[in-house]
């Protein structure tokens, strides 16, 4: 199941570095600026091709060389060894090249997808945070990122749905002006706005009930998980709900004749699943209008670990689950700090943290997890 061996190249500070971790926790430690976190985020570069720091792959890469690598290996599952889950994954990038190089099992693919189905990769950083606070892109991409690994045609009928919103915002922003003036559209004009409707309204509502049915499959672990929290956070006055995108109990189709009009006046097409989002309530108001810093974070994790549980439970297929933990201990107290590593311990996962202060990890049971020093290089 774990991760055993992880190799790092030219990885920003970390020239050469070789880690063979725990199968259940491991626990990073050093100073800041050592590179704990670029360990984390060569995982992730190697499970995701991209790095969660920065869009710019580029900065990963050590500012005095040309290339990065890392390697990593994958051992069996001792749950089923009559199937041979293990295996190796290499990524090499390069600031001469826009495309990765990856390696499954010594052979060049071009897709991510094999190595995505392999493993169910979970990430908390100190950037997770700003997840009630962002605007609502920031929660339907989180809602996305888990309709991702449980619906196959989610990609497509996503990219699909943006392309046909575009072309229809492009009819209704070359209309606008003169539709402002005379107030006026033709039957042409009308057919040619209505023509792209049939289409849009059938991908909104299947992106919708994806989107709907991951929040709900992810409510039960996010209510259990905010339980064990019961001292900081009262479960039973949390709330969360699914905005499709418009707010009458019409259907989109109806509510697209509804508002034609002013959506010529505005160019663009005001409503739909590209509006859409996840609303967290505390007491019938939004959460982070009233909730402490301290509780959106208590919220935020427990959100992120429903889903990542989720993940692991509905494809058993999936037998590597990897969680990356970011500095997690600097967002908490040592009794919530507490209560998270209890939840984390009934996970079937394989855990990487990174702290600055390994004594705020003295309550961890020493036989089932291991520390690592990382020191500055010379």
């Amino acid at each position: 199941m774990p991760l055993e061996l992880l190799k790092i190249h030219n990885g920003r500070n970390l020239i050469e570095y070789s880690l063979k971790p725990h199968p259940n926790l491991n626990i990073i430690y050093g100073s800041n600026g050592v590179g704990k976190t670029t360990i984390l985020e060569s995982i992730y570069l190697l499970l995701r091709s991209r790095t969660f720091r920065s869009n710019k792959y580029k900065t990963f890469i050590n500012y005095d060389k040309n290339t990065c690598t890392v390697f990593s290996q994958f051992s069996a599952s001792k749950d089923n060894e009559l199937i041979d889950s293990s295996f190796t994954i290499g990524i090499s990038r390069s600031k001469d090249q826009s495309q990765p190089i990856i390696h499954l099992n010594s052979k060049k693919i071009n897709s991510l997808s094999a190595i995505t189905n392999l493993v169910v990769l979970g990430l908390i950083t100190p950037e997770s945070f700003t997840l009630l606070d962002a605007g609502p892109s920031i929660r339907r991409k989180f809602i996305d990122w888990g309709v991702f690994h449980v619906e196959p045609s989610f990609l497509s009928d996503w990219r699909s749905y943006k392309k046909i919103l575009s072309n229809r915002n492009q009819l209704l922003a070359n209309l606008s002006k003169n539709y402002k003036s005379t107030r006026k559209l033709t039957k042409q004009q009308l057919e040619l706005i209505n023509c792209w409707n049939p289409q849009l309204v059938s991908l909104n509502d299947k992106l919708n009930i994806y989107r709907s049915n991951q929040l709900h499959n992810i409510s039960s672990n996010f209510y259990h998980f905010l339980s064990e929290f019961s001292t900081t956070l009262q479960a039973d006055k949390i709330s969360l709900s699914y905005y499709k995108g418009w707010s009458k109990d019409l259907s989109y189709e109806d509510y697209l004749s509804e508002k034609l009009f002013e959506d010529l006046y505005a160019g663009y097409t005001r409503y739909g699943t590209h509006r859409s989002e996840l609303r967290i309530s505390y007491n019938n108001n939004l959460a982070k209008d009233i909730l402490s810093r301290g509780q959106k974070k208590i919220i935020i994790i427990c959100l992120i670990l429903a889903q990542f549980h989720y993940l692991i439970d509905v494809d058993i297929s999936r037998i590597h689950n990897l969680l990356l933990l970011d500095d997690i201990d600097s967002e908490l107290d040592s009794k919530n700090l507490t209560i998270l590593f209890k939840i984390l311990s009934e996970l079937k996962c394989q855990i990487i943290a990174t702290t600055s202060n390994s004594d705020r990890y003295n309550f961890l049971d020493k036989s089932n997890s291991k520390l690592f020093h990382v020191k500055q290089s010379n």
